[in-house]
């Protein structure tokens, strides 16, 4: 029996959207469905999809309701309909709690990938497929455009064919080279009706004045430049990837030493982008410092022959006549407490899971704890050691995992470095670059892309 309402030939390439994805060895797939078209369409094209072959995983759609509208409930249980008639499971996840009075959007955003990662954790999928098309893309990259972008052509890249959420879920968006209205036609074609949300028709919204404006125009050309972008920005990545481990040195996971005769081999262009991923890593920030900041830190470094110091980006370089030296700096540090069965975030450079009895203590070492182990400082730079974690039990005792083996913490304690800059989100197209940074330091290295975004974008 056919899972679309309608038996009727489609005109879309079926194999042009998914044959670039690798579906061996996936059990289940999630499927982000609203009740807009371009969900709708994603969701009736994987069935179509999956029906012309003989192996291919579950499908389990699931709706986000994010309780912002009266009717986002009757609009997830109207999918759930479509879903029970196609035979396949439908889930509804709630976005709890209050909602903020500023940047509604995005933290709205945010609750959704949540959302979307834990039941694909709960089915034990790796993958979670998205309905953007097009013209979301087209919608970002003039967005983007009209705000200027602190990092030079990277943002005009556009959205990725695949994203890595939490380190664990890739997020695919298999439609971004179609337009919303062929979409709209398909499920027109095959009797399917869908949802609109009001506020996509509201021009108080930025994204809708941009969707407005490019309504009925050929983005064929604007498609072109944004793919143009993004093989741009992957091919800047490889070269950082490639020629940064032969000049950097990482020591511990808190510092980074230059050699300045290897370094300066490199490109301008390599150079500063080398620099923005090295200051936002060691910085334990989420985004790359701008394109100004990162050529005042090569400045200082190609001018500064001897001993100098410059904090810059929440780090501390430090010039010598043969190398540079790269650390955190003793600044702005938080102290955060990690309960018995919780797991935290330390500084945007460590994460710290409590499996143990007790509360944990974390803030930076300082100079005070390390004057007091002199004796153990057997080849511990100080100053870089000065901001690396410290765990306090509450009787006092205290570890300091930059001096002692991890493996003596307390017991169900584990601390893991932490790339604020990728582990949260990573976007498709810095995948060599992440992976590089997973070496260095030597951690586990990032699940590799289900999709071929070479072809695709």
């Amino acid at each position: 029996m056919s899972v679309l309402p309608i038996s009727a030939e489609t005109s879309i390439d079926l194999n042009s959207i998914f044959s670039a994805i690798d579906f061996e060895g996936a059990r289940s797939i999630v499927v982000a469905v609203s009740g807009g078209s371009d969900s709708l369409a994603l969701l009736y094209l994987l069935l179509e999809y999956r029906a012309a072959h003989s192996s291919f995983p579950g499908i389990v759609a699931v709706t986000i309701d994010h309780g912002l509208r009266q009717e986002s409930r009757d609009e997830a249980d109207y999918v759930g309909e479509l879903c029970r008639k196609a035979n396949i499971d439908h889930r509804i996840l709630q976005w709890h709690g209050p909602k903020p009075d500023t940047g509604l959007s995005a933290k709205a955003r945010e609750a959704r990938y949540r959302l979307l990662c834990d039941a694909a954790r709960v089915i034990g999928a790796s993958m979670v497929f998205a309905g953007h098309t097009l013209d979301d893309q087209a919608e970002t990259f003039l967005m983007r455009s009209a705000r200027g972008t602190k990092n030079g052509d990277r943002g005009q890249a556009g959205m990725a064919p695949a994203t890595l959420l939490e380190r664990q879920v890739w997020l695919l968006r298999p439609l971004l080279n179609m337009r919303r209205e062929e979409l709209r036609d398909y499920l027109r074609k095959h009797g399917v009706v869908w949802r609109d949300d009001p506020s996509n028709e509201s021009s108080k919204y930025e994204r809708v004045r941009v969707r407005k404006s490019i309504q009925g125009h050929d983005l064929t050309q604007l498609g072109h430049e944004i793919r143009i972008k993004a093989s741009r920005r992957r091919e800047l990545n490889s070269k950082v990837a490639t020629t940064l481990p032969s000049c950097v040195t990482v020591f511990k996971g808190i510092k980074i030493m230059i050699d300045r005769e290897s370094w300066r081999r490199n490109e301008p262009q390599v150079q500063q982008l080398a620099i923005g991923v090295l200051l936002a890593i060691m910085g334990g920030q989420p985004f790359m410092p701008a394109a100004a900041l990162c050529k005042k830190a090569l400045k200082f470094m190609e001018e500064n022959k001897r001993y100098s110091r410059l904090a810059i980006g929440r780090c501390i370089i430090e010039t010598r006549p043969g190398n540079i030296l790269l650390y955190r700096e003793m600044r702005s540090i938080p102290t955060v407490t990690v309960e018995p069965g919780t797991s935290a975030i330390w500084d945007g450079r460590y994460r710290i899971t409590n499996a143990g009895e007790q509360p944990m203590v974390i803030q930076a070492c300082g100079k005070q704890r390390l004057d007091a182990m002199k004796d153990r400082l057997h080849d511990i730079h100080v100053p870089s050691a000065q901001s690396s974690p410290a765990f306090s039990l509450r009787e006092g005792t205290e570890y300091l995992p930059v001096i002692d083996d991890h493996g003596k913490l307390p017991k169900g304690v584990t601390i893991e470095r932490h790339f604020e800059l990728f582990d949260n989100i990573l976007v498709g197209h810095d995948e060599l670059l992440a992976q590089c940074m997973a070496t260095m330091f030597k951690v586990e290295p990032y699940k590799r892309s289900p999709v071929n975004q070479f072809n695709k974008n």
